[in-house]
């Protein structure tokens, strides 16, 4: 029964961390745009500073689950240093969930651009 539920955590942790990577690399990303709008004065600094200061909490937040999830499952679940079943079923979910979530980031790059450095886009 052991081994069930440990796969079962694999899996669903392995698509939790890709799911938070992605968020803290998407957030970061946003924050530096928002920074750099923040330069260019085309929209209200307040605006471009409420989003850079979203970003930056948006990531420290998301890179706190990712590193805290993955620690607590390394230390009480997951067996990372064999190659054992929850720690295969976790690099596929990984694996299949970063493939999945990835397209999203360049739109989500895209849309804080323009809300950044294109007046009055929302």
């Amino acid at each position: 029964m052991n081994g069930v539920l440990s796969f079962i955590v694999g899996v669903i942790w392995g698509s939790l961390s890709a799911q938070f990577l992605v968020q803290v690399v998407t957030s970061v990303a946003v924050t530096l745009v928002y920074l750099a709008a923040i330069i260019s004065r085309k929209v209200s600094r307040n605006m471009n500073f409420a989003g850079a200061l979203t970003g930056f909490f948006q990531s420290i937040m998301y890179a706190i689950f990712c590193g805290g999830g993955n620690w607590l499952t390394s230390e009480y679940v997951i067996d990372y240093a064999t190659w054992n079943a929850a720690s295969i079923a976790s690099l596929f979910a990984f694996v299949g969930t970063i493939i999945y979530v990835a397209p999203q980031v360049p739109g989500r790059i895209v849309l804080a651009k323009m809300c950044g450095f294109v007046p009055n886009f929302m």
